[in-house]
């Protein structure tokens, strides 16, 4: 798989991530045999890593794209000491970035960036016997990522129309970071919406709340937001039991419905590291049964309730879970760690109808399972989910960026540099439909 990191966030983001991978594949207590690791590994690096450097470390199957050399300095300096980027990968032509402009980003600095991106694309490609396709990563705020990303997923989609592309979109804050934000992020979704086969959505506050709440973090840092999405992308896409898992799989069991590509990923324990080893291990029941309260919705006012931000209960009966849940279009749990006979993992909690619709003729929920010890943790559980509550951020963007647009605020920033009121109205219409589409989901029950 090769991954494209565009603007701050995603190559802040991207070094991340290849560092989990280092220290997922280093550890020493992987709870398997010597040869189950060992494929494990073998696996891992032929998908994320291109080969070994002079210097003896691995070298990450990544292209760095931005128009600041700063940040991409930074990251090739903080990779750590098994793995590098390599130079001849970093595609950044200085220019004083994107001035939070999405046009900006998508028809100035895209035009003079695609086609060595393109090129450096094809000598990847070229490398490979086989291709799972790309992975890519970048901010819906700014104007580099979401620009030249949104511009990079239409050249790719022509170029390799039948490589599966997945996108790694972390939204803005509700409130903050910069005044064109919204505008930014529906122009960038409306353009991964029918590019992308599948875009997997973060919220920045979910993921600050998160390290405030479950991490105990009061001085959270982007680094650590970072942390904990890129341990959500890792538990979705390293090596499982199951070897038809790879990307073209995964998009067709979470993905396979045209009018639903865009998904979120919830999982679970979150602990401050330095009380991990402290902190009791769950039966596997309890952690499932914790991920489906995610999926709940607030009788009270419609809205999601924020489980994500607890910790697992293990007196939650499933007596006391009589409540309304977001109507799925399907949903892949991914588990790691060891499975005991006195530990057995009940799915029927994420497999019961109630939760999907009954148009749905195909199996709306897929379990899949790794042995393997997952970045030192004894348990390990990500759950995938194409959800109705996806419209919640989106709606909210749309909103926002609806009232800025009546009041003319900002546009000619935005025509400047060439796009006009129809570009913005497409692009409304667009992200209109997939909110209407999601908000209309109804579950097996009709709610």
């Amino acid at each position: 798989m090769l991954t494209l990191q565009f603007g701050q966030c995603g190559n802040q983001l991207g070094c991340d991530l290849f560092s989990k991978v280092s220290s997922d594949i280093g550890s020493s207590n992987t709870g398997v045999s010597y040869g189950a690791n060992y494929e494990y590994t073998e696996n891992t690096i032929e998908k994320w890593f291109d080969g070994i450097a002079e210097c003896g470390r691995h070298c990450a199957r990544a292209i760095l794209v931005d128009t600041e050399e700063k940040v991409v300095k930074k990251v090739c300096k903080d990779a750590n000491s098994s793995w590098i980027y390599r130079t001849g990968n970093v595609v950044c032509q200085s220019g004083g970035g994107s001035a939070n402009n999405w046009a900006y980003g998508y028809t100035i600095n895209s035009r003079r960036l695609s086609n060595a991106v393109l090129n450096v694309t094809r000598q990847e490609m070229e490398k490979l016997d086989r291709s799972q396709g790309f992975l890519l990563l970048l901010s819906s705020a700014g104007g580099t990522g979401s620009g030249i990303g949104s511009r990079m997923v239409e050249l790719l989609r022509e170029e390799y129309e039948t490589k599966p592309i997945i996108a790694t979109i972390v939204l803005p804050f509700t409130f903050g970071e910069v005044c064109t934000q919204n505008y930014n992020t529906i122009l960038t979704l409306a353009k991964f919406s029918d590019r992308a086969d599948l875009s997997v959505l973060f919220e920045n506050e979910q993921m600050h709340s998160m390290c405030t709440n479950l991490l105990k973090n009061s001085n959270t840092t982007l680094h650590d937001m970072n942390s904990i999405i890129s341990e959500n992308l890792l538990a979705v896409f390293q090596p499982s039991n199951d070897a038809r898992c790879n990307t073209n799989f995964l998009i067709s069991k979470i993905a396979n419905h045209p009018n639903f590509r865009f998904v979120t990923v919830k999982s679970t324990p979150h602990t401050p590291a330095t009380s991990l080893q402290y902190e009791p291990t769950h039966k596997w029941e309890v952690y499932i049964r914790h991920l489906k309260q995610t999926l709940r919705v607030s009788k009270s006012q419609m809205e999601l309730t924020n489980a994500q931000l607890k910790t697992p209960n293990p007196t939650l009966s499933k007596t006391t879970m009589s409540h309304v849940y977001s109507p799925c279009v399907s949903n892949v749990l991914v588990t790691r760690g060891k499975s005991m006979e006195n530990d057995i993992m009940m799915l029927e909690d994420l497999q019961t109808e109630h939760l999907y619709p009954e148009w749905i003729t195909l199996n709306s929920f897929t379990h899949l399972h790794q042995e393997r010890r997952f970045l030192n943790r004894d348990k390990f559980l990500a759950l995938i989910s194409n959800n109705s509550e996806i419209h919640r951020p989106l709606d909210l963007y749309l909103d926002k960026a609806w009232g800025s647009y009546k009041c003319a605020a900002f546009l000619h920033q935005y025509k400047q540099f060439g796009l006009e009121e129809d570009d913005f109205l497409e692009a409304f219409a667009k992200i209109e439909n997939i909110v209407h589409v999601y908000k209309s989901l109804k579950s097996h029950n009709g709610k």
